[in-house]
């Protein structure tokens, strides 16, 4: 008898402590990867070829929960800048989230812009390479007397940490990443519906987003790349007032930074 409640004790011990090994992993992080406060600013270098350019992102205002912010320049030159400033910002535990309007120049589509609402700019306790959110829809364009439709679709997908990033401002460790992806399907309106891109459907823009706890936004990478389909040989030949084709990589880099 002894020996079996030896036993019953151990196993008892056992499945307890099986318990509080569940129990820790349930808990979220709620880590700040950009600390909203008024004044905090941030500096970035943002290179395209040869071409270096700078933008300034400053908190200037705070309501009920709710930070704006403003880019110099405005517009600012940076994607991902441009876009930080287009509305209001706010945290939820482990998130960062946007009312605001995602816009950007498609190599001669000017005004391009998408509107998000209540979306998560990073979600520190999504899985890697978890949708944290996506939106979609179409719009309509005419260039030189061409009549366009858009259809797009919006996705923000958390990936895995990086170990270690360097930037002009310094290395970091344990670095958020984050993933925008701009995917479209460009057609002309005539008597019938034209595809314009080749393949239809393309990942036009990805922006890769790193992001450090209690500094911010270091590193942003937007890669603008597509193809469209040659329609000169249709009948009366179709000359799209657009380039052939693109391959643009714009780097934002963090190099100051004020955060209280």
């Amino acid at each position: 008898m002894k020996k079996i409640f030896l036993l019953l004790v151990a196993s008892l011990l056992l499945i307890s402590c099986g318990g509080d090994d569940d129990d820790s992993g349930n808990g979220t992080a709620n880590l700040d990867y950009f600390p909203l406060a008024v004044n905090n600013s941030w500096d970035y270098d943002v290179v395209t070829g040869t071409v270096t350019v700078n933008d300034n992102l400053e908190v200037t205002s705070e309501s009920n929960g709710s930070y704006m912010l403003t880019a110099t320049p405005d517009p600012a030159n940076g994607l991902m800048t441009g876009f930080l400033a287009s509305g209001e910002l706010s945290q939820d535990p482990g998130r960062l989230l946007i009312d605001g309007s995602l816009g950007f120049d498609f190599q001669g589509l000017a005004g391009f812009s998408i509107d998000v609402q209540n979306a998560p700019v990073y979600d520190q306790n999504a899985n890697p390479n978890q949708e944290i959110y996506t939106t979609s829809g179409t719009f309509n364009e005419t260039i030189n007397g061409l009549d366009l439709i858009i259809d797009y679709t919006a996705t923000n997908v958390q990936l895995a940490n990086e170990a270690s990033i360097t930037v002009p401002s310094g290395t970091y460790n344990d670095v958020l990443h984050t993933q925008l992806i701009v995917n479209l399907d460009i057609s002309l309106d005539l008597l019938i519906s034209v595809p314009l891109l080749d393949p239809e459907n393309q990942d036009v823009i990805v922006v890769d987003n790193y992001w450090v706890e209690n500094i911010g936004l270091i590193k942003s990478d937007t890669q603008l790349e597509y193809n469209l389909r040659d329609l000169s040989s249709l009948p009366g030949g179709i000359n799209i007032p657009l380039p052939q084709s693109a391959n643009i990589l714009t780097e934002q880099e963090l190099t100051a930074f004020t955060v209280n």
